[in-house]
């Protein structure tokens, strides 16, 4: 079994080396990691062309005039992939060695397992480690839906799925920016997904880190990916109603403390028209509408 470790990158240079290593430092070893470069400006492919020229078939390197979306680079990664399993690998991120070897046992001892997800720990200096994000007490395989539509389970970039998904759900949605929830959205709105306790991902937390600078990007991405599901029967009326009133809650809340209210009180007014003054999101916003205005 193969798989295919996509990592995108972009000026990364200071950081990337030691997410390659990690990847090197693995017990399992068929794999090939492809590396989509996002206009790099510092040394990225210098480093870069030195794994490929020491380790060969290991390492591909892509790359692109700068795009600046991930969703259009994932894409890139996963038309070139030539592994069983997809998986996913941020570029300041680490893997404990024995990553791969725990998802090829899951993905074949499992065959019915279509996408797997791990749990994590997040670090800033790589010897003080957090505790592990998530607090289940084992592994499970189930449907993890409604979890996700309620924010209990978040779209980390810890996920590993078989080639053969892609045919099914498509690819990565380039209207959105991101493109992880997506992914986990539309599997988990089709299939149990597998989720294994056990955290193999140190995620990175720094200043240039992603996912704390473009937070409303991420977050305005999955309103557009409940959109896009509901409209495609995967989820029930309820089922987007509830999500995207949590959503756009969220969102509004985010305008108003930026006083950007005008912006708020559009997302406000979404959830007003598509609840009745019964549901807790409706009177959840009158609140928060009141608070801000008077």
């Amino acid at each position: 079994m193969k798989f295919s470790i996509i990592t995108i990158t972009y000026n990364r240079a200071h950081l990337i080396e030691e997410t390659i290593q990690s990847v090197l430092d693995q017990t399992y070893q068929n794999f090939e990691m492809i590396i989509v470069d996002d206009g790099s400006t510092d040394n990225t492919k210098y480093l870069i062309s030195n794994y490929i020229e020491k380790y060969n078939n290991k390492f591909r390197y892509i790359y692109c005039d700068r795009i600046g979306k991930p969703s259009v680079l994932r894409n890139i990664a996963i038309d070139n992939a030539s592994g069983e399993i997809l998986t996913i690998l941020d570029s300041d991120d680490l893997w404990l060695p024995t990553k791969l070897e725990e998802m090829y046992t899951i993905f074949s001892e499992r065959k019915e397992v279509q996408f797997v997800f791990h749990n994590l720990r997040h670090f800033f200096k790589i010897d003080q480690p957090t505790k592990p994000y998530y607090r289940y007490s084992s592994s499970f395989y189930r449907n993890i839906l409604c979890e996700l539509l309620k924010g209990e389970i978040l779209a980390f970039p810890v996920f590993s799925l078989r080639q053969s998904l892609i045919k099914e759900i498509g690819p990565v949605d380039e209207n959105v920016i991101e493109g992880q929830n997506e992914y986990y959205l539309k599997t988990a709105a089709l299939y149990k997904i597998y989720y294994h306790n056990e955290p193999l991902t140190l995620m990175r937390r720094h200043d240039q880190n992603l996912t704390k600078n473009f937070d409303i990007i991420h977050t305005l991405d999955t309103l557009r990916t409940y959109d896009n599901l509901q409209k495609r029967k995967l989820l029930t009326l309820k089922e987007y109603t509830e999500a995207s009133n949590f959503i756009s809650f969220k969102i509004a809340k985010h305008y108003f403390k930026a006083k950007r209210n005008k912006k708020g009180l559009e997302y406000l007014n979404a959830i007003f028209n598509r609840s009745s003054f019964l549901n807790k999101w409706y009177l959840k916003s009158l609140l928060l509408r009141f608070k801000t205005y008077f």
